[in-house]
């Protein structure tokens, strides 16, 4: 066997070996691996992420100036630590106040999806808010939120709520830092009922900021079954930052017809069809 042959079965046979170990990852699925190290060790150094993830000096750097961009890590002294995140959402105030009328229809279909017993999440939109007012004592649900309000409507109610934890954004009462996302990684729930700014006519849900999807990202690992609250202004307009198709959750609860995206399923609480 040539010197070339021997090349090419090693090369083989390690290549091979990064499959099995599932090392081989693209660009946000790293971050995304990086962020969870961070995160669970509290303190990292390049050195220790090159060898967790089997990736180079500069692949690793790169990624993390990426990730120090979009603020949830911080450079410091050589190590990499886990960095809190301001929310950029519009004060809830403002979203609670529009389309009132819609986001308590929504609000009272969803409710009546929920079983006594239940597990539920409820994100920081505005349109889950009023889930709060529907939800019965009686049923003994327990609930976990990062919204302050939605949080307080709750407590006051006698139903068991869970506060997820991390940096308070007085700007919109919400906590929403990578504390959040470790407290979020803690619980599994029945149903996670949320909230986005937009629906694309090719269905896929969006959001205006990153960190506010990387949340919900974290939220829909967490649900059994998960539910988009989609008023009809949302639908064909577009956001910034993806946060997933909206065939690959449970379903859509909105007040317009979406037989226009085939794999989808949603409720068109308008005339109660199940599609």
């Amino acid at each position: 066997m040539t010197i070339f042959h021997f090349t090419l079965c090693y090369m083989y046979v390690f290549f091979i070996l990064f499959i099995q170990k599932g090392v081989i990852m693209n660009k946000e699925q790293r971050q995304n691996e990086i962020l969870e190290l961070v995160l669970k060790k509290e303190c990292c150094s390049v050195k220790e992420l090159c060898a967790a993830l089997y990736a180079s000096d500069a692949t690793i750097r790169r990624d993390l100036h990426c990730l120090e961009q979009k603020g949830l890590i911080r450079l410091l002294y050589g190590n990499i630590v886990p960095l809190m995140q301001e929310s950029h959402d519009h004060p809830l105030a403002f979203r609670e106040n529009q389309a009132k009328a819609t986001k308590r229809d929504l609000a009272r279909y969803a409710v009546s999806l929920i079983p006594p017993h239940a597990s539920v999440m409820l994100d920081s939109s505005s349109s889950a808010l009023y889930l709060a007012d529907y939800l019965n004592p009686d049923y003994k649900i327990t609930v976990f939120t990062n919204c302050i309000k939605t949080a307080t409507k709750l407590h006051e109610k006698n139903i068991t709520v869970f506060l997820l934890g991390g940096q308070l954004d007085s700007h919109s009462l919400v906590t929403s830092s990578v504390w959040t996302l470790e407290n979020i990684r803690a619980f599994h729930v029945d149903y996670l009922f949320f909230s986005a700014q937009s629906l694309s006519s090719d269905g896929f849900i969006a959001g205006a900021t990153d960190f506010g999807v990387h949340v919900r990202k974290y939220m829909l690992r967490q649900a059994t079954q998960s539910y988009f609250l989609c008023n009809a202004e949302k639908v064909g307009t577009h956001s910034t930052y993806t946060l997933c198709h909206a065939s690959e959750i449970t379903g859509v609860i909105t007040n317009t017809d979406l037989s226009f995206l085939p794999d989808v399923k949603f409720i068109n609480i308008s005339t109660r069809i199940h599609d």
